[in-house]
């Protein structure tokens, strides 16, 4: 009976550790919205399509391409993002689709 119960504490115990070591965020960040563009249509990042849908963890972005903190959104250009910097680690065409295809510009920018 003894043993019984401390391997039921144990199932518990995990169980506890398993469900606490759940994400960071207790709910997906909000859209981005990237004005400077030009002459290119705004960009929204959707935290919600790279986490939710893609699987992606913060970890995977943040703070290998992004920095973790609230300031200006860095510099970013298309000949930075073809560079293979920011979105560009990515977004290479092997990863996901390629910054580089004039097809593919739709995905992110949106029509003006």
């Amino acid at each position: 009976m003894r043993k019984l119960c401390v391997a039921l504490s144990a199932v518990v115990l995990a169980a506890i550790f398993w469900v606490g070591a759940g994400p960071v965020w207790s709910q997906v960040p909000k859209d981005f919205k990237y004005e400077e563009t030009k002459p290119m249509g705004p960009v929204t990042f959707s935290h919600k399509i790279h986490v939710t849908d893609k699987k992606l963890q913060c970890p995977d972005c943040h703070t290998k391409i992004f920095e973790m903190k609230k300031v200006a959104a860095p510099k970013m250009t298309m000949k930075v993002l073809n560079e293979g910097e920011f979105c560009g680690k990515c977004h290479n065409g092997g990863k996901a689709f390629s910054t580089k295809e004039a097809k593919d510009c739709s995905k992110c920018h949106a029509k003006k």
